[in-house]
């Protein structure tokens, strides 16, 4: 029964001794057991190399088993352990339910308890406490050590609350796997096969307290037992005394299995010492055996020769670093040097790195074993599930439903998805029962075979899920219920069969990772479903929860895949993976964000909490502290794998641009090697890199664009290469046109202009305006007529759009009663007002506005917004004399919004009101560029409507403006009296525009001539004068304005028919066309491409725009009076 311990550095041979050990032992007494206990990841890698190295190829009586697989094995021997155990998912499951039973009595879980991911922190902690022997009596301790005041006494008080109910659950019924090894620890003295069985423990860095116990239960019933420890000759493997030193796991370990000999009367034999001056394993490298010796020593010497085993590189992010290594692996092993299974590739982070070297290592063609297990919520298949669920819980809201299709599995076609999206989003179908009933609406330009086609894919999709809808739907349901409902859904769908039609293509497309993972999740999904109806199967349950449940217990499942090939790079972190007879590892990831990287626990219990715990001498897993030393004892371990060389790499910046800094181990090693140089990846070029056809194309491209040496003659022969290749000539050839690419110059012929637009199109000015922004975009809205998607909501636009109509119901009303805006009562007023809103409303967007509480809400804001417009518009018509003449009125160019007119004598003025409900103002400038032919081209409709009625009248255009449509905010100063009030609502209000001052234009806009007009843009100086600030110009340049609108729009008519369609958007300061554009992402406008740019429009002010249309007016009479001329 003695204890015998195997010392040794790494690379000494311990599992070399230990294995050769064992297997002559049983090959001399046959008739003994022979156990060979490792890590869970470790047992097939160990059953390997015991078979390799035994003489016959075969182990009959040496079994390598895992502490669980241990118990199990036992278990079946003795007939103990008979409860069932319960693995991860399960205790997800059970913690879940009892947190919804025990939430309310919970003072610091409760707020966190449904969040995903927070059951899994709970069965964490419950875990820990379990295998450190933590029971509720010791967190009583721990509570009244704390006292009532503090964070952690309450946070352990609902810890205790949780760990009993589940105990209580558990009861007689399951046991937990961190009690599988208590049941084991007192089994052992029953079983035959331990009583006489040598037991070897190897790759183990070190014992929680349960273990330990069975550990002592095993050095008493057992013939011996043998343990491998990793540690330095220089160390005193016997004396532990504090965790913050390189071997402290190891000492620990060492000095607990002693202390527990020491209690049961073991033997501990004199250990086996490996400390050779070289390690085995670097027997020919001195250069590594120099780094396994100094590696984290305090007391270190420095390599004086060459390096040449070790190096270090630096490239720019994670990726490149993932795809440098990768293009080493196969310069290795093309050059012959060495084999991929004798590369290994250690990284700090998976999470970081997984897909990157995934990715790398496809694009080199390098066969990988990706040691991580992949979790399965984001599966398709699962995501599946996930989501018929979530569309019922959320009653067929558009995300869920969407979320739905959109997995794939549901057997809609992306085309018939895309069509459903529109409609739904178009008309704001919502809720099961619209999905039911028959869809009898319209989009806007949808036909009637179109609406069929749709109806006919909403009864496919309500037939799919309707028989699980009753189930789910159901008041009073079970975990059985839904879960049985769920699997009949399954089986309908012949999910089963699809998936392994999906592993069947994986397979065939050499994915063999996926393969595996689509191999075994339905299995997995199904065991969740067996172990949902025995642990949970007539509770009663609400959706939301059991949705909860299914993703507390999905978060545990891991896919495993086991190594689909023999010659492979093994590739994983620093703790899970086991690498055996590697001759060159590549450590990639070596910046401080991962070493040490967040080592300060922030899970359940903080650092400060576990203090508290090492304060009352109760041990718990390691600290941040702890954790700093434990990861630098990885780090040797793995960092002294290789026997032949070393790479290790590190980032400038993270993927998304951030600095980073080299990790202390990049110090540590200059240090170690004080020749050691750091080979920047960035800087080197074609001829170092190892490159395959499908990463040369990175080259190419950056020699296409100049970067690095640009086309020298190694780009140039890398060309060559792919052009003399029938595979890849066409690929280089697209790459080489895309690097040369200039914005295409040809427009429309003449001819193809007008059979797209018509010769006699309507000069709209919104169409004008638009082409004046942007060709292009007129191109794509008026040639294309691409639209963007219909979707059921009250936007700002339909703010507007709802004012605008509104305010266009209440005019009418006005018109029709005869009575004229400033003739109306207050209460004949308000009476129109409301029912324009009301009118409004009902006919607007599909009734969109009672879709809602919210949307219903703002019917209020747009009633009272209309009640301030039209009581400022009656007040600035009561200022003047001009009085509406006509409202919406139409012409060839648009619709004026508002005529008003003013007649004296023989003579007729023209006022042109619009109606905004965004800040827009009056600019020259944008009118001369063509960006504001609005209002100018109304005046010219109108003041021509007026000359054919009234042709003995001469019609005067007096101004036009916009009136922004709005109720403001005004600051109510302490003293302010309703007229002050009033005057500042109406300055607020005051349309902007420009005004003619022509004979009595002004007079009749607003008779008053002094201070600042209420009216119009005009402001009064003392001595009667109009101020600078006056928005006026003379009739001449009003005159000129209106002409030059007119002109604009005819040469903007030719130029459209001539086939102008280029990208050609202006800036203008700060603003520019692309702004608000809705084909801004289609266009491919980018002005780093040669050909594309901006048209950059100087601002000026409204005399240089006026000038500037004056001349353009006397250049077209000039060259009108030399035509005539020449006639």
């Amino acid at each position: 029964m003695p204890l015998k311990f195997v010392f040794g550095p790494s690379g000494s041979g311990k599992s070399y001794q230990l294995y050769h050990q064992i297997i002559e032992e049983s090959m001399a007494h046959p008739e003994r057991s022979y156990i060979v206990l490792v890590p869970e990841q470790f047992t097939m890698q160990t059953q390997k190399d015991l078979v390799m190295l035994h003489p016959r190829k075969g182990i009959m009586n040496i079994d390598v088993l895992s502490f669980g697989r241990l118990a199990y094995r036992v278990f079946e021997e003795t007939g103990g352990g008979l409860l069932p155990v319960l693995d991860d998912e399960g205790k997800n499951l059970i913690l879940r339910k009892i947190a919804g039973d025990y939430e309310r009595e919970l003072k610091v879980l409760r707020g966190n308890i449904r969040k995903l991911g927070y059951i899994s922190e709970i069965k964490s902690v419950l875990s820990e406490f379990v295998q450190y022997d933590i029971g509720e009596e010791e967190i009583r301790r721990v509570m009244e050590e704390t006292g009532e005041g503090s964070r952690l006494y309450y946070k352990l008080r609902d810890i205790g609350i949780l760990y009993r109910g589940f105990t209580d659950y558990l009861e007689e019924k399951y046991i937990t796997k961190e009690e599988l090894l208590d049941v084991l620890s007192r089994l052992v003295k029953e079983s035959d096969m331990l009583k006489n069985a040598t037991v070897a423990l190897d790759g183990f860095t070190g014992f929680t307290p349960v273990q330990d116990r069975l550990l002592g239960e095993l050095m008493t019933h057992c013939r011996e037992v043998l343990v491998t420890v990793t540690m330095d000759e220089r160390e005193d493997p016997w004396r532990y005394t504090h965790p913050y030193q390189l071997f402290a796991l190891s000492k620990q370990m060492v000095t607990s299995l002693t202390r527990i000999a020491g209690e049961r009367k073991v033997t501990v034999e004199e250990p086996l010492f490996l400390y050779d001056p070289v390690p085995w394993r670097f027997r020919e490298n001195q250069e590594l055996a120099f780094l396994e010796r100094n590696l984290f020593r305090s007391r270190r010497t420095v390599w004086e020769k060459e390096t040449k085993a070790v190096r270090i590189h630096r490239a720019r992010n994670p990726r490149e670093e993932a795809f440098a290594a990768a293009g080493e692996i196969r310069s290795l092993v093309r050059r012959g040097k060495l084999r991929y299974r004798e590369i290994g590739v250690i990284t700090s982070s998976m999470e970081t790195y997984g897909d990157y070297l995934e990715e790398a290592f496809a694009s080199y063609g390098i066969p990988v074993f990706m040691d991580h297990k992949r979790s399965i919520l984001l599966n398709p298949f699962i995501e599946y599930l996930r989501s018929i669920l979530n569309m019922a819980e959320q009653n067929f809201t558009y995300e869920s439903v969407f979320r739905f299709l959109r997995t794939d599995l549901a057997g809609f076609t992306c085309e018939e998805t895309d069509q459903l999206e529109n409609y739904v989003i178009g008309l704001g179908i919502r809720g099961y029962k619209r999905w039911q009933e028959k869809w009898v609406r319209r989009l806007k330009g949808m036909g009637e075979e179109e609406l069929e086609a749709l109806n006919h894919l909403r009864v496919l999709f309500v037939e799919k899920v309707d028989g699980l809808m009753y189930v789910l739907r159901q008041r009073r349901k079970t975990v059985r219920d839904i879960t049985m409902g769920l699997y009949e859904f399954m089986v309908r769908e012949e999910l089963q069969l699809r998936l392994k039609k999906q592993e069947e293509e994986f397979q065939a497309a050499g994915e063999l990772a996926l393969a595996k993972e689509y191999a075994q999740v339905y299995r997995i999904l199904i065991q969740l479903f067996e172990k949902f109806v025995e642990l949970l199967g007539d509770e009663p349950v609400a959706l939301e929860e059991y949705g909860q449940l299914l993703d507390a217990g999905l978060e545990e499942a891991r896919v495993g895949v086991i190594p689909p090939g023999l010659d492979q790079v093994v590739a994983g972190d620093m703790e899970r993976t086991r690498l055996k007879d590697m001759k060159a590892l590549f450590f990639i990831g070596a910046n401080d964000v991962h070493l040490p990287g967040p080592l300060m626990r922030t899970g359940l219990l903080s650092e400060r909490d576990r203090e508290v715990f090492v304060r009352e001498r109760l041990a718990l897993a390691p600290g941040g502290k702890e954790q700093a030393y434990i990861q630098k004892f990885y780090l040797y371990m793995n960092l002294t794998k290789p026997s032949e060389r070393l790479e290790i790499y590190y980032s400038k910046v993270s993927q998304d641009g951030k600095s980073l800094r080299p990790a202390y181990l990049i110090q540590e090693f200059k240090k170690l090697y004080p020749g050691l140089k750091v080979q920047d990846e960035e800087e080197q070029g074609i001829k170092e890199k190892e490159l395959t056809a499908g990463t040369g194309m990175d080259w190419l491209i950056r020699g296409l664009q100049g970067e690095g040496a640009g086309m020298d003659p190694a780009w140039q022969e890398l060309y060559t290469w792919y052009q003399k290749d029938p595979v890849w000539k066409k690929e280089a050839d697209r790459m080489v046109e895309a690097g040369s690419y200039h914005c295409p110059q040809d427009g429309l012929t003449r001819r193809t202009a007008e059979r797209l637009y018509g010769e006699g199109f309507r000069d709209s000015i919104t169409r004008m305006e638009q082409f004046s922004s942007c060709a292009y975009a007129h191109f794509m809205s008026y040639g294309l007529d691409l639209k963007e998607r219909q979707e059921y909501e009250f936007a700002a636009v339909d703010l507007g759009n709802l004012c605008h109509s509104a305010l266009e119901i209440y005019s009418g009303k006005v018109e029709k009663d005869g009575q004229g805006w400033t003739s109306v009562s207050r209460e004949t007023q308000r009476q129109y007002i409301d029912e324009s809103v009301e009118e409004a409303a009902a006919g607007y967007g599909n009734s969109i506005l009672y879709s809602s509480a919210r949307n219903e809400s703002l019917i209020l804001r747009i009633r009272r917004m209309l009640e301030r417009t039209v009581w400022a518009l009656t007040r600035q018509l009561k200022a003047g004399d001009f009085r509406p003449a006509a409202y919406e009125q139409r012409f060839e160019g648009g619709k004026i919004d508002r005529v008003d007119l003013c007649r004296e004598d023989d003579k007729i003025y023209v006022k042109v009101l619009d109606y905004k409900t965004g800040l827009k103002a009056f600019d020259p400038g944008a009118l001369y560029y063509g960006l504001q032919l609005q209002l100018m081209v109304y005046m010219r409709a109108a003041v021509s409507r007026e000359e054919k009625r009234h042709p003995e009248c001469q019609v005067i255009p007096a101004g036009v403006f916009y009136y922004r449509i709005w109720d403001p905010l005004i600051d109510r100063k302490k003293g302010t009296g309703p007229e002050e009030l009033e005057e500042a609502f109406l300055k607020e209000l005051r349309p902007d525009g420009i005004v003619n001052l022509t004979e009595d234009a002004l007079a009749h806009l607003d008779r008053t001539s002094t201070g600042e007009s209420l009216a119009v843009p005009v402001k009064y100086n003392k001595d009667g004068s109009l101020s600078k600030t006056s928005r006026v110009v003379s009739d001449g340049d009003f005159r000129a304005m209106m002409d030059y609108a007119g002109e604009k729009v005819r040469e903007n008519h030719r130029r459209i028919l001539d086939g102008e369609t280029g990208p050609n958007p202006y800036r203008r300061g700060q603003e520019s066309s692309c702004d608000y554009c809705r084909y801004r992402h289609i266009c491919g406008f980018d002005p780093k491409i040669p050909g594309y740019g901006y048209r950059e429009l100087g601002k000026m002010s409204r005399e240089e725009a006026v000038a500037r249309m004056r001349a353009f007016q006397e250049q077209g009479r000039q060259r009108e009076e030399k035509r005539q001329g020449e006639e």
